[in-house]
């Protein structure tokens, strides 16, 4: 299970590589195919919202050919286009650029609705709300901020209320590393992504210039050998490890989980995880508490067994020999606090689990706070941070690039799974693979939504789905709950305890 690739800028280069010599196809005409799948992208969009006149801001590398292209077919379509020419003095044109320059040269000759302008600090074009505007300056190949001319012109085009559509990327945006701060970067409202969606376009500190992102299918190839380190997990990888009911099924068929979670003073995110954890599917479930969160339990959750701590305030201690032997699976974390006793019953859950555990919430504190006990995890273990913790764990990213890395060093130098929360929650394997979720929505930042997500994670491990399948099934289902909430409810509304009422309704 590979999931849909993530690519590096080099990797897609291979791909187009493998493209025109496999196809086999030049690169005028992969030029021609993909301007031609963005143009039909963009005529619907100007179809809808009646667009009066379209801008394409063309620079001189293939990126600029790119949009050449999509300025011609939108032109022989009949729509309204200026070519805006964006070359500064003594500008070195591609090969493909100058081929489809050529192209446009004689097409417009001929056609009253096909005009070009140069740009120049004295020759700019105006674009108004009422238009539409191409950002086709440069594509994923940028490495270094754009300064002087073009950044200029992405100021200009910044500046206009113009509804933008960026094509491959937005210009001034660096595809697999980060873009310096203050860097001059296109605002789209949209991002026509080429064959593959980029790393840059999942991360928080990039939404800002990317829109709405719509990959676009040009039909690339892939080398066999080609296997990228980052992936986007979607319905289908879901689909393809979901298992289907057992027709003559028992409780024991579906595993025993034990949930250690709740104090006095949170008793709410045991009861969370724990419901999670019998809506996820499992057969049986062992809390162990304190009284006041059993109390609690008893009564929203019937189905749930009881293991009750010797402490009245905070779990202390677990008596082993007291749970039941069948017990194959551990969660532990939600509402737990970080009392003197509850810090020594981690101790012991850790020297004495041997399987892998799932880890949140006060259990990742208690872990940040005692850093050597990382290095006795039982392998696979799931541990399920929100940004500030993982910080605690690992050290302040001086960027997303940055806290993606650290993630993969994290999970390969203690052998775990970690599953890094936010509006993509990132899984990272112990061989260095992160896979990008593709559900969730904004409504879901709220109290206690990650507590359920440990609840289903447990539940699917006790199930039997590995630890790897049991993190990427958990985060899916968990957003796709989330949306399939939005589908009836303004997603403002969402609580954490809705959650569990929607898992498996991913086909909403």
């Amino acid at each position: 299970m590979n999931g849909n690739p993530l690519f590096t800028v080099s990797e897609i280069r291979e791909c187009e590589r493998f493209t025109m010599e496999n196809e086999p196809i030049s690169s005028v005409a992969l030029m021609e195919r993909a301007g031609a799948v963005c143009a039909d992208e963009i005529l619907m969009k100007i179809w809808i919202d009646g667009y009066e006149e379209v801008y394409v801001y063309a620079g001189t590398g293939n990126n600029g050919g790119d949009g050449v292209v999509i300025a011609r077919q939108l032109a022989e379509k009949d729509c309204s286009v200026t070519l805006v020419l964006c070359a500064p003095e003594n500008a070195r044109f591609s090969e493909e650029m100058q081929c489809q320059l050529k192209k446009w040269q004689e097409f417009s000759a001929q056609r009253d609705n096909a005009k070009t302008i140069n740009y120049s600090a004295d020759n700019q074009p105006k674009p108004t709300k009422e238009d539409l505007v191409v950002d086709a300056l440069f594509g994923i190949g940028l490495n270094k901020p754009v300064t002087g001319f073009f950044g200029d012109v992405i100021r200009h085009i910044n500046a206009s209320e113009a509804f933008v559509i960026a094509i491959d990327t937005p210009s001034g945006l660096f595809a697999d590393q980060h873009t310096p701060d203050g860097s001059a970067v296109v605002i789209a409202d949209q991002t026509l992504s080429i064959q593959f969606m980029k790393t840059a376009f999942l991360l928080p500190e990039n939404s800002r210039f990317c829109g709405w992102v719509q990959v676009v299918d040009i039909e690339m190839q892939t080398p066999e050998n080609l296997i990228a380190g980052r992936m986007l997990f979607t319905e289908s990888d879901m689909q393809a490890l979901l298992r289907p009911l057992p027709m003559y099924a028992h409780k024991g068929t579906f595993g025993h989980g034990l949930l250690v979670a709740g104090c006095d003073r949170m008793p709410g995110a045991a009861v969370l995880a724990a419901t999670a954890a019998m809506r996820g599917g499992i057969g049986k479930l062992t809390v162990h508490t304190v009284r006041s969160v059993r109390d609690i339990l008893a009564v929203s959750l019937p189905e749930a067994i009881h293991d009750i701590d010797d402490n009245e305030q905070c779990v202390s201690r677990i008596d082993w020999n007291k749970l039941p032997d069948n017990i194959n699976a551990v969660a532990l974390g939600p509402g737990l606090g970080t009392a003197k006793q509850t810090v020594s019953a981690m101790k012991d859950i850790f020297d004495t689990v041997k399987r892998p555990l799932v880890i949140d919430a006060d259990a990742l504190n208690m872990l940040a706070e005692n850093k050597t006990w990382l290095a006795f995890l039982p392998p696979h273990s799931i541990l399920t941070p929100h940004f500030a913790e993982f910080e605690r764990l690992a050290g302040k990213p001086s960027d997303d690039f940055d806290r993606l890395e650290r993630a993969r060093q994290f999970a390969q130098r203690y052998s775990v799974i970690l599953v890094l929360k936010g509006h993509h929650t990132v899984v990272t394997f112990p061989d260095g693979r992160q896979f990008f979720n593709t559900t969730g929505n904004a409504g879901m930042a709220t109290a206690g939504s990650g507590d359920v997500l440990t609840g289903l994670i447990l539940s699917l491990l006790a199930q039997g789905y590995a630890p790897e399948h049991s993190a990427l099934l958990g985060v899916y289902l968990h957003g796709a709950a989330g949306d399939a909430y939005a589908e009836h409810h303004d997603p403002r509304t969402l609580i954490a305890s809705d959650l569990p009422n929607y898992f498996y309704n991913y086909e909403l």
